[in-house]
């Protein structure tokens, strides 16, 4: 797998191992990544998602050093990141706690996902991190652009490590949250009831967008094996 400015012309896959991480969310894209990817000749998906997991509770789940394991194990290629849907609380940081969306709550979450992308890189892998899509409650929705905004600082600062976002994939024209749209020409539910997590087709939506992606950012012949996309 090559990274983005390697080459212009697509390449065949050769072997590649691809190590998903993350939270509920996570999971959400990681199914569906296994029923995109799942059959694809020399690529390897590993799934290892965490529910209710995120960087500003590690005393809860500790990404850094669950990482530090899993690249250990699988050596990947491509270490695909989708994380953040319980971060918009405080943080404990040198013994005291932050509040979410302070300077120093800000400072001290920065830190926290470039612990993690350098962790992948220094592994010898690619990351990319996904960013979070739209989301229903309108409170938690501005919170989830403060975090998009540092994943998108941190990658563009770190090479080998790519941002990709999500938000519009899920959004109408005006940037607002939509929970139904048509797919592949027939009217479906995108997300489910509590406007965060994924439907079915949700998932397979959000899954043939990453796969097409990867395809682009990575110049690799990858395609999903039954694409699904909001046609209107």
């Amino acid at each position: 797998m090559k990274a983005a400015g390697e080459t212009r012309n697509s390449t065949l896959l050769g072997r590649c191992m691809v190590l998903e991480i993350g939270d509920s969310l996570g999971n959400d894209l990681g199914w569906g990544l296994a029923r995109q990817l799942g059959a694809t000749r020399g690529l390897t998906l590993v799934q290892r998602d965490k529910s209710s997991s995120g960087l500003s509770n590690s005393w809860f789940y500790d990404w850094p050093t669950r990482l530090a394991g899993y690249l250990a194990q699988y050596h990947p290629n491509l270490v695909v990141v989708c994380l953040g849907a319980n971060d918009q609380q405080g943080m404990r940081v040198n013994g005291s706690g932050v509040q979410f969306n302070t300077p120093a709550w800000r400072v001290a979450y920065a830190e926290q996902i470039h612990r993690v992308v350098s962790l992948a890189t220094r592994a010898g892998s690619y990351v990319l991190w996904v960013g979070l899509p739209v989301m229903g409650p309108n409170g938690y929705r501005q919170g989830t652009a403060v975090l998009n905004t540092l994943y998108a600082k941190v990658a563009s600062a770190v090479p080998g490590v790519a941002y990709l976002p999500s938000w519009n994939v899920f959004a109408t024209a005006n940037g607002a949250y939509r929970a139904a749209a048509r797919v592949n020409g027939v009217l479906s539910v995108l997300r489910q009831p509590d406007g965060i997590h994924f439907t079915l087709v949700g998932e397979n939506v959000f899954s043939t967008f990453l796969t097409y992606q990867l395809r682009t950012i990575y110049h690799v012949a990858l395609l999903p094996a039954a694409p699904v996309a909001i046609t209107g």
